[in-house]
């Protein structure tokens, strides 16, 4: 068959190579001039990990683990844990570690595992329509194809077309700057995981990775907004002025980093979820699918693990077969992404708690152990890459199949 995946950002690449690795011819359309992807650095999960070891990318990821000196937390604004977790028991529970790399190297990689000429660039795809047992693509005339991914990112145009009802696409109220700091600063001890701030609801983490240092921080989004000046330097100023009381590494991660290499979005989030994750023979992956706010560092976790399922279900199958493939696909998929956007939504307004409130959540979190931390998250994120192996929904527990 022949597969058209519509975005070659990190979901759709792999979707794309998971398709291929089934069987099938596939070719990528990218709006963009060129195949890049920007930004800085990007947390991985164990679900992941194992989505990336069943694409055949696992071994160079798990190479850049890094251990996470104390354990993954979450901090008060000075670095005192609330709530930690024991990496290694999670990593060995659930069969993969925890991950941080740089997304362009990502990118790269996915892209280098695919055929040379899978990528076409500078392909604007606004509607697809089915005509009898194929897709037509608006704005690439000359394909048709079996089967189409949709995988144009959170914003995605045809999202629209096929669910005109749904409200789509809304944003957090809350900002986020994201950047690698080359080296470690010297003489400033790190502290992995994410810093609150109860007076003002911002947060500040960072990762370890093999080359530097993944950090990002995050704020309420308003009109007095210091990082929505208008020069890189200016930006730089205002998010280190405003984590001047934190942890010392805070200010001398960010000083450690240059202006030019802070980017900064607003996180945004689909309203709610889809009904299903495919229309007839169209699928959708990732954040076209289920865009949610990073507080579960499960957007990119998600496209794979879309993308590994995606592939199994087309395995062996043709043209055919595509509608109930793809049937299957949503019916495993949807409990879990449906789930887990919810499940974003309420972390989101639990991190950005402020005053009394902030301070009963700390509280709060001090009193979990670090045991029944550790086993909840490695819950979350267990991931069967067994084809034919049911959803499995946050809280669920999974043996791996990872080596």
């Amino acid at each position: 068959m022949h597969i058209v995946v519509v975005g070659a950002g990190l979901g759709g690449l792999a979707a794309a190579l998971a398709v291929h690795r089934a069987g099938h011819e596939v070719t990528v359309l990218e709006r963009a001039p060129e195949l890049r992807e920007t930004g800085a650095g990007i947390g991985l999960p164990p679900n992941g990990v194992l989505a990336l070891d069943a694409l055949g990318l696992g071994e160079p990821v798990r190479a850049r683990a890094v251990p996470l000196d104390g354990g993954a937390a979450l901090r008060d604004r000075h670095g005192r844990p609330l709530i930690t977790t024991d990496q290694v028991a999670m990593a060995e529970h659930v069969g993969a570690p925890f991950v941080a790399v740089p997304r362009p190297w990502l990118h790269g990689l996915l892209a280098e595992a695919l055929p040379a000429d899978a990528v076409r660039t500078g392909c604007a795809v606004t509607t697809v329509r089915e005509v009898g047992a194929h897709v037509e693509l608006d704005g690439a005339a000359d394909l048709r194809a079996d089967a189409v991914v949709v995988a144009d990112g959170a914003g995605s145009r045809l999202r629209s077309t096929l669910f005109p009802d749904h409200p789509g696409l809304a944003g957090s109220g809350e900002k986020a700057a994201r950047a690698i700091a080359a080296v470690a600063p010297a003489n400033v001890p790190m502290v992995a995981g994410e810093l609150l701030d109860h007076r003002t609801g911002d947060r500040f983490g960072c990762l370890p990775m093999d080359d530097g240092i993944y950090w990002y921080s995050a704020w309420r989004a308003s009109a007095e907004d210091g990082a929505s000046t208008a020069t890189a330097d200016e930006r730089h100023r205002w998010l280190r002025s405003r984590r001047a009381d934190w942890h010392p590494s805070v200010t001398a991660l960010i000083d450690a980093t240059p202006p030019e290499g802070v980017h900064v979005v607003e996180t945004a989030q689909l309203r709610w979820p889809l009904p299903v994750l495919a229309v007839g023979r169209v699928a959708l992956l990732g954040d076209a699918a289920h865009a949610m706010t990073p507080d579960l560092g499960q957007g990119a976790c998600q496209a794979f693990e879309d993308a590994v399922v995606l592939g199994n279900e087309l395995a062996g199958a043709g043209p055919a077969d595509v509608p109930h493939a793809l049937i299957a696909y949503s019916a495993r998929r949807h409990p879990r992404t449906g789930a887990l956007q919810r499940d974003a939504r309420r972390m989101n307004r639990v991190l950005r708690l402020t005053g009394a409130r902030a301070r009963l959540r700390d509280a709060a979190l001090r009193c979990v152990p670090q045991a029944l931390a550790t086993r909840a998250l490695a819950a979350q994120f267990g991931f069967d890459t067994e084809p034919g192996a049911p959803g499995l929904p946050p809280g669920s527990t999974t043996k791996s199949s990872a080596p």
